[in-house]
């Protein structure tokens, strides 16, 4: 009867005894400290049911330099997440992991945990530690008690299904980290609140004449392991294994393409199941020393209270949104962004508008250009049970400049369902096109499903 009605009038449950929970600590096999472009290497417990999608990676974070402050979301600090099984590459080891983190957020809400991922740069006192910062200090936790965490995570460890997985069934299973680099971290000459024009030399906006460099200590990963009292699972895999030949278990893979975008940018893919494309366009010197960004519409300095009446010289500068004073969105508060993850449309003519278009084997997806606009609105829908982002299109264009091209069913992610472009026969052949967007760079990132096949003897293959 269960299998018959829908849920929310089937009265039923199921039981599973004898099951329990257990976090392990796993240590690094290099040295305990990490800095730019250093490789960190962990290796998941063998012979145990792991849950993949609740791993955590533990660190101490500081910079250096005076000014220096981290940037937003602790997954900013990350270049590129490989994950080996038995020495075979199974993520690949895409370039600007980090770059694809920001680039989700740029279209749909941040999962960056408020308490333990730095989401936000901090200007003078830290929502971390509670602390104050002097003028020129750098930001820096090197107390065991002020870690932060990673717990989300693209490519396999977040989308591997089922996520409890056997070890035992499986190679060694090694996760390789690839720090990013030190321009990443923000500069400043000084943390007074910036006015926009950075005029003043202590003010936050403006770029501070130190290099900031940043390290990791104390590096550890958390890994939940589960354990069952019945040998069922045990005797199902072997099942399928006998009857199939393999155990099937899909996940999301990413390829990354870099060019100076002038128009058209030209990439290729070869996949099983091609379901996604990001598009992110940045400053051509996104790369450079760079002081914190103004966010577009929130605080910046000149508006003050009255602290002693009738004293000027006691006012207090609270900052005024960008936007209408009072605040609209959610602005009427200070908010900052790394130039190395600042999207935005960069036109040749403003009174011009900029118009889009993907070219895939000379086919043109969609078969008209689009605005900026009509971009975005695709953009939004071909994000899959996700609320949209709370912004304006002032702030999408000059700080989330992000596009994203769909060729999968819609929510097929939460099926298992691999319906993207089959592109192994014939390899894609892609074109960005665009008018009236000026010279820039452009990072494209292929978001695919793989499929790992885990079959007897713990041999393993990969349908990319």
């Amino acid at each position: 009867m269960a299998g018959v009605l829908p849920s929310n009038v089937s009265y039923f449950m199921q039981r599973l005894q004898g099951v329990s929970t257990s976090q392990f600590k796993v240590f690094p096999q290099s040295s305990d400290d990490a800095t730019s472009g250093k490789i960190i290497r962990f290796e998941l417990p063998s012979n145990s049911l792991v849950n993949l999608k609740n791993t955590r990676f533990f660190f101490n974070a500081s910079t250096v330099g005076a000014g220096a402050s981290l940037p937003n979301d602790i997954s900013s600090l990350i270049e590129r997440v490989a994950v080996y099984m038995g020495g075979v590459l199974v993520q690949n080891n895409f370039q600007h992991y980090n770059v694809l983190k920001h680039a989700k957020s740029a279209i749909k809400p941040s999962y960056c945990n408020a308490a333990l991922g730095h989401p936000e740069i901090v200007r003078q006192v830290s929502y971390h530690n509670g602390l104050t910062l002097g003028n020129t200090d750098p930001e820096a936790y090197a107390d065991k008690d002020q870690q932060f965490c990673i717990d989300n995570w693209e490519g396999l460890l977040g989308s591997i299904e089922p996520s409890i997985v056997d070890t035992g069934i499986m190679p060694q299973i090694t996760i390789e980290i690839t720090l990013g680099d030190d321009t990443i971290c923000p500069i400043s000459a000084g943390r007074v609140m910036p006015d926009g024009l950075g005029a003043t030399a202590n003010h936050f906006d403006k770029v501070g004449s130190g290099n900031p460099t940043y390290k990791l200590s104390t590096l550890s990963l958390q890994v939940e392991v589960l354990g069952m009292a019945t040998s069922v699972l045990d005797q199902i895999v072997e099942q399928r294994i006998a009857s199939v030949g393999y155990l099937s278990l899909p996940f999301k893979n990413y390829y990354t393409f870099t060019s100076t975008h002038t128009g058209s940018s030209r990439f290729n893919v070869n996949s099983a199941s091609w379901d996604r494309l990001w598009l992110c366009y940045r400053d051509s010197a996104y790369a450079a020393k760079a002081a914190p960004q103004i966010a577009t519409g929130y605080k910046k300095a000149g508006a003050f209270v009255d602290d002693v009446s009738g004293q000027t010289a006691a006012d207090i500068d609270v900052g005024r949104p960008t936007y209408d004073i009072g605040g609209v969105l959610g602005t009427n508060e200070e908010k900052y962004l790394a130039k190395y993850f600042k999207f935005q449309e960069k036109l040749t003519s403003s009174t011009v508008p900029a118009y889009h278009q993907l070219q895939v084997n000379s086919a043109s997806v969609p078969a008209y250009r689009m605005t900026t606009t009509e971009a975005l609105s695709m953009s939004l829908g071909a994000v899959d049970g996700e609320k949209n982002k709370k912004m304006s299109l002032d702030q999408y264009k000059k700080d989330h400049f992000v596009q994203c091209y769909r060729f999968c069913l819609p929510e097929s992610d939460y099926n298992r369902l691999a319906s993207g472009l089959d592109t192994r026969s014939v390899s894609a052949m892609g074109s960005v096109e665009t008018e009236n967007i000026a010279s820039c760079n452009l990072t494209m990132f292929a978001e695919t499903t793989a499929e790992l096949r885990v079959g007897s003897g713990r041999a393993i293959e990969v349908i990319a």
